[in-house]
């Protein structure tokens, strides 16, 4: 696709957030090439509630996240949203670094999670990439220099990209769970997302 490499450094360039860590998609150096064929599902009941304190987002297109409580949602300007395609953007309440971005991209409804996986494949930036099914949800997850990626498409063609960083030890566990918390809105026995990420 001529334009994913725009898309994807416009999406790093948003998350404006350094560092560098191990994966937190990581598999097990002893796995087969049987087992790496697979692809890794997530369930929601892996969800470590634990692991900060957080509050159910709901974004508009029907998805909802698991976002740390005490982060701070900033504004996300009409030109963000057309030059950009930024739908929330939020950062950690220290001068950390710390913080995450949602993208929405019109990439148009012949392209699959396969096809974004071989993509990412034949750019340097991305590392760690592996196709998985979150909650139903197919998706792909990848590391940049930077960031921990979670990328997935609906069904109108629109890639969702959420980009949290900067990559840690300590965020690692955060990264993972933000992403396990990917669901479709108001599936759960949670019922609905206790607020909205316009």
């Amino acid at each position: 696709m001529k334009n994913w490499k725009k898309i994807m450094a416009m999406v790093c360039a948003a998350a404006m957030i350094g560092g560098v860590s191990a994966p937190v998609w990581a598999t097990d150096d002893t796995e087969t090439a049987t087992e790496a064929a697979e692809v890794t599902e997530y369930t929601y009941d892996m969800l470590e509630k634990e692991a900060y304190e957080g509050t159910w987002l709901s974004f508009e297109p029907g998805f909802d996240l698991y976002v740390p409580s005490d982060w701070e949602v900033l504004e996300v300007s009409e030109e963000d949203q057309k030059e950009h395609g930024l739908m929330f953007q939020a950062k950690a309440p220290d001068d950390s670094g710390d913080n995450m971005v949602v993208t929405a991209t019109d990439i148009g409804k012949d392209y699959d999670t396969d096809k974004m996986k071989a993509e990412l494949e034949t750019e340097e930036t991305y590392t760690d990439i592996e196709k998985v099914i979150i909650n139903g949800i197919e998706a792909v997850v990848f590391n940049t220099d930077v960031t921990y990626g979670l990328a997935f498409l609906d069904d109108d063609g629109i890639m969702y990209n959420v980009q949290m960083g900067e990559l840690s030890d300590e965020n690692a566990e955060i990264a993972q769970n933000l992403f396990i918390s990917l669901r479709v809105t108001e599936t759960t026995d949670d019922g609905a997302a206790e607020e909205t990420a316009e």
